[in-house]
């Protein structure tokens, strides 16, 4: 009667356990965390993680007093353009970097904030290299995003603004809910 119980008490384990939904996977530097969510994913929390990964895998630390822009997201298809979750990713994560008691200013510009280069790499626009400028700004965050079937995936990453050199990042594959589709699908 013991091994029945067991063997049947392993078996709902498993059948529970695959019906469970997906949870939002981070990988920022040399290890990976789940974020502990459950249902469809908090994208306040899972930006609010995602700044707090940029912040503990920065090479080199960031000054307080000094200025730090958040740009939009965008679609890696259409570096051009944002989305609602776009825009969204990147308020919640000026939101946390405030909170961290970092200086931030949030970019809202209408052109991109990459240039094409050859191979495929993207640099940051001429605009954004002289607002870093004009603002004193140390470094810029920004982020793309890409959807596929069933997930987006979300890679961000902390520039330095004076020479283009990425000091931190960090990478989210986020399960696609109706809720996540609809935010980028709006423009």
């Amino acid at each position: 009667m013991g091994k029945g119980l067991f063997f049947w008490g392993i078996v709902f384990a498993l059948a529970f356990a695959a019906c469970a939904p997906s949870k939002p996977v981070f990988t920022g530097g040399a290890s990976e965390t789940e974020a502990a969510v459950s249902g469809e994913p908090n994208l306040v929390n899972v930006s609010y993680d995602l700044a707090d990964s940029l912040i503990s895998n920065l090479r080199e630390p960031l000054a307080r007093d000094k200025i730090i822009l958040v740009a939009s997201f965008v679609d890696v298809r259409y570096m051009q353009r944002s989305s609602n979750f776009g825009r969204m990713m990147s308020e919640y994560v000026c939101s946390r970097l405030g909170q961290k008691g970092y200086k931030v200013i949030e970019l809202k510009l209408r052109n991109a904030i990459y240039v094409k280069k050859k191979g495929g790499e993207f640099l940051l626009s001429r605009s954004v290299k002289e607002i870093s400028d004009a603002h004193g700004a140390q470094a810029v965050v920004v982020g793309t995003y890409a959807q596929a079937m069933t997930n987006v995936y979300i890679s961000a990453r902390v520039v330095q603004a004076d020479g283009g050199e990425i000091i931190s990042s960090c990478d989210i594959k986020l399960p696609l809910d109706v809720g996540l589709r609809s935010m980028l699908h709006s423009s």
